[in-house]
């Protein structure tokens, strides 16, 4: 179980390491490092906002993170939900003149 939550940890970080990398890059491609953002003055006829489409993608990578937290959250309270629910007692201890059940093994 610990494997499973560490997996999960670690490819959501490498998700959001992957859009973080994507939208970087793309505004430094689109506004470049020269003055006055020399990527956009040069061949504008060309040249096209990379906002709208970074926006659609990083609302997605954040609405899928929010649901992987909210299935984490509602998976761990059913965990400790599990957990709370004492343990039940039996009835009647093996061996009892007013058992009608079979003799056990030892050790089951």
């Amino acid at each position: 179980m610990t494997l499973f939550r560490t997996t999960g940890l670690l490819s959501a970080l490498c998700f959001f390491g992957f859009v973080s990398w994507l939208s970087y890059d793309s505004l430094r491609e689109a506004y470049g490092s020269g003055p006055p953002y020399y990527g956009r003055t040069v061949n504008m006829d060309k040249w096209h906002n990379p906002l709208p489409g970074l926006l659609m993608l990083d609302g997605l990578a954040l609405l899928m993170g929010a649901a992987a937290v909210q299935l984490y959250r509602r998976r761990r309270r059913e965990r400790l939900a599990l957990e709370s629910v004492p343990e039940p007692e039996l009835e009647s201890e093996p061996g009892d003149p007013d058992d009608d059940s079979p003799p056990r093994a030892p050790g089951t």
